[in-house]
């Protein structure tokens, strides 16, 4: 996602960052993950307009861990868009009668809710939840909101937050600024009902379509990602091919013309061969591209999937690898997804041209840190010129200290050892170091980190 436009500072105010991430570093052994294996099915039939939803959705999952789990969290996200009771009094994502366990209180601005189970699981063994969910879209040009006739549904579904070695990921804020979500791959299997000429792009591929009494049934599979994302609207596409991949620009006639969705299928299409060549193949089957304006950012990223002004589509298409297939937790490194979209979107072709080098910027104030989470920059003005610009100044520096080619190979490497995984600030170091002791690279040492700030 670029950062929002009232962020933006020159780059001369750079000042550097000392203050301690709260995040620790990674264990040399990758932590479990948990709960494993999610598996969400939900059945959905639309308003009107797309702007409300009603259904039920049913998530099981796998005890990863050494004793029996007797509750789960599931992070409701978009509810921090307006906190609770944001929509007339009623939440924008409500959920009721579960089945397989009992809700507790919406937490951390209806976010976060817990949900005892009805019977523990024993470690190795399996379960569910099942529950009913309404979703109401607010009005408003955003990632999820309603806003000319298009509605944006980004993390509307409930998702479970994750448990490792840390303990439970529920009290992280939504952080409007950027983003909180933290999720493992999973396979999603969604039913939109839609009224006839309403268009749904989504996260997946289409594998059933009914069309009864004005109304159309599309089901969407997808498998190893890590939320579910649509768009509901009556919108035109164009269509393109990466080699097995369907690639899909959808727009509204009103707002653009047939011309610019094609001029931005290129662009997708480019971008995507450039960093599957980089970085590994993208391995979904198909690639979709909603084009919108937004008011203060250019755009935002799900798994195959996103919406986004063409300014910003090479940036956006690069978090597919950065966040999509090599993930990370966005609320306390944010770095690692967002100045690497911002060095790799340079890397397609006719965007910025690459940086050969980058120095080191000043900082802005001594407690700012490359490696600061999103409740330091929630409060500090510095967010974007440090995760955006900084971080993707990082790799740049390395690319020139590396050599361009050799790096990418680096990458390469980095990418497919947390491929569908989760990496951490340790992870990309580690990797560095070791590809730098192979080189005979110099100067990539503790002291090198710290200019940097990178904790």
């Amino acid at each position: 996602m670029p950062l929002r436009t009232r962020l933006l500072v020159p780059a001369a105010t750079l000042v550097f960052l000392l203050g301690m991430a709260s995040y620790p570093p990674a264990s040399a052994a990758e932590p479990t993950r948990d709960p494993g294996s999610p598996s969400y099915t939900a059945e959905l039939r639309s308003g009107p307009a797309g702007r409300s939803w009603s259904g039920r959705e049913t998530i099981a999952f796998t005890n990863l861990g050494a004793s029996p789990l007797s509750a789960i969290w599931l992070r409701l996200w978009s509810n921090g868009v307006k906190g609770c009771g944001g929509i007339g009094g009623r939440d924008a994502i409500r959920v009721s009668a579960v089945v397989g366990g009992t809700a507790g209180a919406p937490q951390v601005d209806c976010t976060a809710l817990r949900i005892r189970l009805d019977a523990p699981i024993p470690p190795g063994g399996s379960g569910s939840v099942s529950l009913r969910l309404r979703i109401l879209v607010p009005a408003r040009n955003d990632r999820f909101g309603y806003h000319h006739g298009l509605a944006l549904l980004g993390t509307a579904l409930p998702t479970l937050a994750v448990r490792d070695e840390l303990g439970w990921h529920h009290t992280e804020p939504f952080i409007d600024l950027g983003e909180s979500f933290y999720s493992i791959t999973g396979a999603y299997r969604v039913t939109l009902d839609t009224p006839v000429g309403s268009v749904t792009p989504s996260t997946g591929i289409q594998v059933a379509r009914t069309v009864t009494g004005g109304r159309v049934r599309t089901t969407y599979a997808a498998s190893h990602v890590r939320d579910f994302a649509w768009a509901a609207a009556r919108l035109d596409k164009v269509v393109g091919r990466l080699g097995s991949t369907r690639v899909v620009v959808s727009y509204q006639p009103a707002a653009y013309t047939r011309r610019r969705a094609r001029d931005a299928l290129r662009v997708a299409v480019d971008a995507m061969r450039t960093y599957g060549e980089d970085f590994g193949a993208y391995p979904y089957r198909e690639m979709d591209v909603v084009l919108t304006a937004f008011g203060s950012f250019g755009g935002m990223e799900y798994p195959t999937i996103v919406f986004t002004d063409p300014s910003a589509l090479r940036h956006e298409v690069a978090h597919q690898w950065w966040y999509g297939v090599v993930g990370d937790d966005e609320f306390h490194e944010p770095w690692l997804d967002e100045g690497f979209a911002t060095w790799t979107e340079r890397l397609a072709p006719g965007g910025s041209k690459p940086w050969r080098s980058c120095r080191l910027p000043a900082w802005q104030r001594p407690s700012d840190r490359l490696t600061n989470d999103m409740a330091y920059w929630n409060t500090h003005d510095s967010y974007g010129q440090v995760v955006y610009y900084t971080g993707g100044c990082l790799l740049a520096d390395l690319a020139h200290r590396f050599g361009l080619t050799r790096f990418l190979d680096v990458l390469h490497g980095y990418a497919q050892a947390h491929w569908f995984g989760v990496a951490r600030t340790a992870d990309f170091r580690q990797a560095i170091e070791d590809a730098a002791a192979v080189d005979g690279v110099a100067g990539i040492a503790a002291g090198y980190w710290a200019a940097w700030r990178v904790n």
